[in-house]
């Protein structure tokens, strides 16, 4: 089957933060969970189930648990966690997806938790230098130079942290959480060695002990309470809430002369995804929740595999005017978890422009209706419930 649509374009500036607020405004709009507070929706933070049920089991009969108000995760690449004045228990996604499984979040959430919960106080930064750095990275981190309170709530609530001694306290306290709830103890030392791998840009001014210290901290605290430990928990999705499924977007590399406008290409595209195909699956009768990359344990995993055949740009006449038709030919393969094949097609892509545009502008821009397609694509593919 062959697909061939041709359009003009408008060319509009989307930035990589608006990208954001734009999938999160539609994530938020469509949410099973209470709404995010307004300070921090215009961040793009969002609820997830699973991890609000994992931090009211860790926190069930423990002191300070009634300041607990949510876990709110936000767009932010950078990997981070704090506890916010107010009660909110703010991750990151970019530490989400450097984590493997529910019990690696799990210590991250109880490391949290247990400042709560022994009542920590919080020491604010008030070095000029240091906080215009912070201010620096949080606006690197969004892709965007950004201002406002909204920037200043955010700069703060990071800027805050513990002493030494009290990051010591929470590593210990942490391990007992998570025992009396049944987690992999043996957890907590391997999210620990994930996020020691690479460096946070948020990290360099928190007060947390060196790695090898935390580990030592975190196997006496496992030695003492591995006994102890209760049997796994039971973390069920809402009864309403569809199967979720996260849909691993492949767009292979090609060989051709335009390579590397293709790979840039790509990787716009993928940053459009998740949010058209949130928003197909609103429209139509999709039987399946999508969810991002770091939520991809709990879910099934299809692939969605592009390959590039041609990139062409041709001259184009249109009524008497002189434009140029940028064409891509492609085959777009659907495969479900067990790898089975679930469409497999042909497909072109194509748009118009005049003859003084610049081709790389056009392509780049023409990303979030790139990204429609595929997601349409596998809606429109997906398989039936039984």
């Amino acid at each position: 089957m062959r697909v061939c649509i041709t359009l003009v374009l408008a060319l509009v500036s989307f930035g990589h933060w608006l990208v954001g607020q734009e999938q999160a405004t539609f994530a938020n709009r469509h949410s099973l969970f209470a709404t995010v507070p307004p300070e921090w929706q215009s961040w793009g933070a969002e609820t997830d189930w699973e991890l609000t049920a994992i931090a009211r089991l860790l926190l069930r009969d423990e002191p300070n648990a009634e300041k607990f108000k949510d876990v709110l995760v936000l767009p932010l690449r950078e990997a981070n966690a704090f506890v916010t004045s107010d009660g909110y228990l703010v991750v990151t996604e970019g530490l989400l997806e450097r984590l493997s499984g529910r019990d690696e979040i799990a210590f991250v959430i109880a490391h949290e938790l247990a400042h709560l919960v022994k009542g920590h106080p919080r020491n604010l930064e008030t070095d000029p230098t240091r906080l215009e750095r912070i201010r620096t990275e949080v606006e690197r981190g969004l892709g965007t130079s950004v201002v406002g309170t909204g920037l200043q709530l955010l700069v703060n609530a990071i800027a805050s942290y513990y002493s030494r001694e009290r990051e010591r306290e929470a590593d210990a306290e942490a391990i007992r959480l998570m025992a009396k709830t049944g987690f992999d103890l043996n957890a907590a030392r391997r999210a620990l060695e994930r996020l020691s791998e690479g460096g946070s840009f948020l990290s360099w001014f928190r007060s947390h002990p060196f790695i090898n210290e935390r580990l030592e901290i975190v196997g006496k605290s496992v030695r003492r309470w591995n006994s102890a430990a209760s049997e796994p928990p039971k973390i069920e999705p809402p009864p309403s809430q569809l199967p979720e499924v996260y849909v691993d977007l492949q767009m292979l590399p090609w060989s051709g002369r335009e390579r590397n406008l293709w790979r840039e290409f790509s990787e716009e595209v993928a940053k459009w995804f998740w949010s058209s195909l949130l928003e197909a699956a609103q429209q139509s009768s999709f039987p399946f929740r999508p969810v991002k990359r770091w939520q991809r344990y709990r879910a099934k995993t299809w692939t969605l595999k592009v390959t590039l055949n041609s990139w062409q740009t041709l001259p184009l006449k249109l009524a008497g005017d002189e434009w140029r038709l940028w064409e891509l030919r492609m085959n777009w393969q659907l495969q479900n978890e067990k790898g089975e094949i679930l469409r497999d097609e042909e497909q072109r892509f194509s748009v118009t422009l005049t003859k003084s545009e610049d081709v790389r502008s056009v392509v780049m821009k023409s990303t979030p209706l790139f990204a429609q397609r595929l997601a349409k694509f596998v809606v429109q593919n997906c398989p039936k419930l039984n």
